[in-house]
Parts: C-alpha cells; structure tokens; sequence
C-alpha cells in the first residue's frame, strides 16, 4: 500500500518512520514525565468548557483519522507491539512506586495489606474446621475474635497509609505502557502528517490536540499534584 503525499511511501516504510520516531520518544521518557503524561490525559476531559467542546474535538479527532487512515493504523500498530515490549519496564516503576509509598509510609502501613490476609486465613481457617470437630467450641471463639482483631489492625493501618503512590498511576502497568505509547505513535503520525501531506494545514486543530496530549509530559497535572513521582528509580527500556 502506498501513502499519497509529497513523497511515496510504502506501507512498511511508513510504519517503521512511525515506530522510530516514537521509540526516540517514548524509550528515553523518565518516569516522572510518563506520569505526568498519564495523568495529564485522564485530566484532559476535565479542562473541556463544556460536553460539546469535547464531542466536537472527538469528532475532529475521528475524522482525522478517517483521512489519515493508513498513518493510524500504523500507528496503533506501532502502539500494540512496542507496548508489549516495554512492559518489563513498566512493572519495575511499579515495584519502585511501591518502594516510594513504603518508605513514605513506614513499616507498618506497608505490611498492613498481609496483615488483613492473615487474618482472613486465620478467620477461614477457624470457620472450615468448626464442622468437622477439629476445634473446641472455647477455642473457635478465641480463634476467631482473634483473627476478626488481625483484621481490624489490618484496616487500621491502611487507614494510616499517606503516600499517594499506593494507587499511582503505574499499578497497572500495562495501561501506563499502552498510554504512553498510544500518545507517543500517534504523535509521529500527526509529525509525518504535517510532513508528508499537501493539505496537513485543514486538519491543523485536530493535529495540535494529538501533539499537544504528548506535551502533558513536560507538566504535572493539578488534579494529581500530590503525586511526586520524582523517587522513583529510572529504569531504562
């Protein structure tokens, strides 16, 4: 398949353009800016003025890559395979995420999830032997007020935890991969848009809110402000 513009393409050569300039991106991005960048995109609905702002700009959006539709999916091409790739990276912020939220926290409110799942093996344990004789009436009561007390400590030392980043945005790595690089693709096919394609400047406002997105790296969102993510340990691709 060949791509129209100043310059023929082919398809293979168009998504291998695709895929270098976003891994000049995405592979380099800190931590901290992926992010931002995450955040910055959940926040994006939020700054719109009103619904049908953001419906126009989705129609937009949708309508550009109708156009451009050899440029998209390659891009999602591009999004699904180096994604994949780069989950080892992502599941190692998340490691160090949670090494952040500890030290934060402190011992106690870092072990207070393992304390809850003791007690509730504590507490199944006590209710399965009852039926078969395994336990005196005396000592299941005992068992069991202790392990509902294990529990209970276990809430309570969640309720201590602080620190933001237990729910950060890299507990589920394969989201935070696909985000980035969902935003990292797309802005080397808006990139090679404007490069390659003689009427780029009609679709000027849809191409600047594709580039803009990639831009939320370079800020920290105001709805997650709290969210300091600068402890945590670069991990590269």
């Amino acid at each position: 398949m060949q791509v129209s513009g100043p310059f023929s393409i082919s398809g293979e050569e168009l998504q291998e353009q695709i895929r270098r300039r976003a891994q000049a991106s995405a592979l380099h991005l800190p931590p901290s800016q992926a992010a931002n960048l995450i955040n910055g995109v959940a926040e994006e609905e939020r700054e719109a003025s009103s619904w049908e702002e953001l419906e126009a700009a989705d129609d937009r959006q949708r309508e550009l890559q109708s156009r451009f539709a050899a440029y998209f999916d390659d891009a999602e091409a591009v999004e699904k395979s180096e994604a994949e790739s780069d989950l080892p990276r992502f599941r190692a912020w998340r490691k160090e995420q949670l090494r952040v939220a500890r030290e934060t926290d402190g011992a106690a409110a870092a072990s207070a999830a393992w304390v809850r799942i003791a007690g509730g093996i504590l507490l199944a344990a006590v209710v399965l032997a009852k039926p078969f004789g395994l336990i005196s009436g005396d000592a299941f009561f005992t068992a069991a007020v202790l392990a509902v007390g294990v529990i209970l400590l276990g809430t309570q030392l969640l309720r201590k935890r602080r620190s933001p980043l237990w729910k950060g945005v890299f507990s589920d790595p394969k989201f935070a991969a696909f985000s980035v690089w969902h935003c990292a693709s797309e802005a080397a096919a808006a990139a090679l848009i404007r490069e390659r394609e003689p009427d780029a400047v009609q679709w000027e406002d849809a191409l600047q809110i594709l580039e803009s997105r990639w831009n939320r790296r370079n800020r920290r969102s105001s709805l997650w402000a709290e969210e300091d993510y600068s402890g945590i340990r670069y991990t590269p691709a």
